[in-house]
């Protein structure tokens, strides 16, 4: 299922006008809001303001279980530049904007903890076990020191950022991010319902202990990636966009836009009756761009043909690519002044 959270609530359609509010699922002219999926970009950050670690956080449904995808911080967003070097250089809403433009999504919350709220938080929480891969290394007068040594190490909360913002030309950067995923995953796996209830009385970070509590209710999966270094760097790694694109598919159905007029609001009506809209065709509109903001049937089954709607020509190049995405659909253009949507699609027959 790619349903991670929706609730019903009747909308208004979208010229505002509705005669008649429908309860029916199935019935002609139903409609139902959907609630993006919850989202929190969680970074951890040093004394002299650089950012350390960074995870997006997504829950599943009613808020029960979620999943975690740790990026490398080494992880080249732009041309020239990595999600560190980025965080350095602008300002941290600028920063939230470009990684969501590389994303192609935004986020509902965000938080940036420093190393004395992570000493904070772990003086409350669980004993942290992480595994450890391979030891930590540094030369000393050109001999070998070990600093952590591999296998399961218990950090006591005063290491706990050291450990992470450790730093040596001998680890690669795959190594370094399978380091900080390892920590992640220990770490959020660690959680439990009555530690994340302490917690909420402790943590000023209303919207993260959201993310806690529903981590800490159900299952937590941590997401694979696909990386590959730099050419002539064992430092900057690179994601394949296609895998990103899929993976993000996978982990946030139901996206908001990374910025305004990032992605279109979309109402998606069946206009067949039956149809599985949220797995047959949700899917192909977030990956053109789309935005689900409404889910529904049309005032009448029996349509023949796929219609998309658009209703500011800012909003041209997104209908012609949810055109593409879906086949057998048409375009027109319906000039409104306000709409709670910015394109309707709705499906017809020749598009199954």
């Amino acid at each position: 299922m790619l349903v991670r959270d929706a609730t019903d609530a009747i909308l208004e359609s979208t010229d505002g006008d509705f005669t008649e509010i429908i309860l029916d699922p199935l019935a002609p002219g139903f409609e139902s809001y959907v609630t993006s999926t919850p989202t929190h970009l969680l970074g951890l950050k040093g004394a002299n303001g650089e950012l350390v670690s960074i995870a997006l956080l997504a829950l599943f449904a009613d808020d029960i279980g979620g999943t975690a995808i740790v990026f490398p911080v080494d992880l080249l967003i732009a041309e020239d530049a990595s999600i560190s070097e980025m965080y350095l250089t602008v300002s941290e809403p600028e920063f939230i904007s470009e990684l969501g433009r590389y994303l192609n999504l935004g986020f509902n919350a965000s938080s940036f903890i420093t190393e004395e709220d992570l000493v904070e938080y772990f003086q409350v929480a669980t004993p942290l076990v992480v595994t450890l891969n391979d030891p930590l290394i540094e030369l000393d007068d050109g001999e070998p020191q070990i600093i952590y040594e591999s296998g399961e190490l218990a950090l006591p909360p005063s290491e706990i950022y050291s450990y992470l913002s450790w730093e040596s030309d001998n680890e690669s950067g795959y190594n370094k991010w399978l380091r900080h995923k390892n920590f992640w995953e220990s770490w959020l796996s660690s959680l439990t319902t009555d530690e994340a209830e302490t917690l909420e009385n402790e943590w000023r970070e209303r919207e993260l202990n959201r993310m806690f509590r529903g981590i800490s209710s159900g299952i937590l999966l941590i997401q694979n990636l696909n990386l590959f270094e730099v050419q002539d760097s064992n430092k900057y790694l690179r994601l394949e966009e296609d895998f990103l694109s899929a993976l993000l598919l996978e982990v946030v159905p139901f996206p908001i836009a990374p910025y305004e007029n990032g992605r279109a609001k979309v109402k998606l009506l069946d206009g067949i009756g039956g149809i599985d809209m949220v797995n047959t065709f949700v899917p192909k509109l977030v990956s053109a761009g789309g935005e689900i903001k409404l889910i529904g049937n049309a005032q009448q089954f029996g349509v023949p043909k796929t219609l998309i709607t658009y209703y500011d020509e800012a909003y041209l190049n997104f209908a012609e690519a949810f055109s593409t995405a879906i086949a057998g659909s048409s375009i027109e253009f319906e000039p409104l002044s306000e709409s709670a949507v910015d394109v309707t699609v709705l499906i017809g027959g020749n598009s199954l």
